[in-house]
């Protein structure tokens, strides 16, 4: 019997793996580990599943969370503030080490190993802590969701009275992916390959990303059509992009966060989304939901996913 812990699942990825994981074994070989169990879901609640209190930010909390378990899925911290999420993830992996995890799943991000994006820095940091704690582990650099659009489309909500975009440096394409398919796709990696003769991808860096690339631009356009405003895209220097959107709600206001955001699209002018892998293609072995459909539900909530992912 393998026994999995999963950490996240009250998140927007973390929630799609517990989903499917709990289709492929038994609710009685998954614990979930939650900084605040009595925030746990109905389906966490009414799954079976055994559930922990185990916070990153707490040491102390990962080792009972973590005992007797054989496979930890560690779902990245949500913030782009670069210390403070490596030493969650550290505390993670040194945890998993104590209580004897055989294997560890991270998620990291799917931008280039070498990146320039400062969102991906703290994952690069972790990868490496990861590979040199003696760990058997898997990275999965997942592909950039199709929900978070509006954070890389220059911050745009059909609730903007503007129609204009603004980003800075340069428009580039990404592999976007819906985070349901990267769950599945998650799930299927830590509970089934492992068991068949396709292997568990055992001290490797995987991407997931989508079957396609599209660009800010061709958003826009898709906007356009979908929604009949004329929305265009304007590259910018970085200190307009930082004057448009200072002072408005959230980090995402703020002049520290934009620079900082501002990286990604220097980023995108590298290429470094603009990868196209099949392994979710064929771990899911069906296609992947298309960009297009994910858009047109996500305008309806594009508020609530700036404030989910600017943070």
């Amino acid at each position: 019997m393998t026994r999995y812990v999963v950490t996240g699942t009250t998140g927007g990825l973390g929630s799609q793996v517990f989903k499917h994981l709990v289709k492929l074994v038994p609710a009685s070989d998954i614990i979930v580990s939650l900084f605040n169990p009595a925030g746990a879901s109905a389906a966490i609640k009414e799954s079976g599943v055994e559930i922990r209190r185990g916070d990153y930010g707490d040491p102390a909390s990962l080792d009972p969370a973590f005992a007797g378990a054989d496979k930890l899925l560690i779902v990245s911290y949500p913030s782009i503030a670069h210390e403070l999420r490596v030493a969650q993830h550290k505390n993670a992996i040194d945890a998993a080490k104590r209580a004897g995890i055989t294997h560890v799943y991270y998620t990291s991000l799917a931008f280039a190993a070498d990146s320039v994006a400062a969102v991906m820095q703290a994952h690069i940091d972790t990868e490496r802590y990861l590979k040199e704690s003696g760990l058997t582990y898997t990275v999965l650099r997942e592909g950039i969701y199709s929900e978070s659009f509006s954070l890389y489309l220059g911050f745009w909500s059909p609730a903007e009275q503007s129609d204009e975009v603004l980003i800075p440096h340069s428009d580039g394409a990404i592999a976007w992916v819906c985070r349901e398919d990267l769950g599945e796709g998650t799930a299927r990696i830590m509970g089934e390959l492992t068991r068949t003769s396709q292997g568990g991808y055992e001290n490797e860096t995987r991407l997931l990303s989508g079957s396609r690339s599209i660009t800010l631009k061709e958003i826009a356009e898709k906007i356009t059509a979908i929604s009949g405003r004329r929305i265009t895209l304007t590259v910018c220097s970085e200190d307009e992009y930082v004057k448009a959107n200072v002072g408005k709600r959230g980090p995402r206001g703020e002049e520290e966060f934009l620079r900082k955001w501002a990286t990604t699209y220097k980023a995108l002018e590298r290429g470094e989304l603009d990868v196209v892998d099949p392994l979710l293609h064929k771990v899911l072995g069906r296609g992947l939901k298309p960009f297009e459909d994910t858009l047109k539900e996500s305008l309806q909530v594009s508020g609530a996913i700036l404030d989910q992912y600017a943070k």
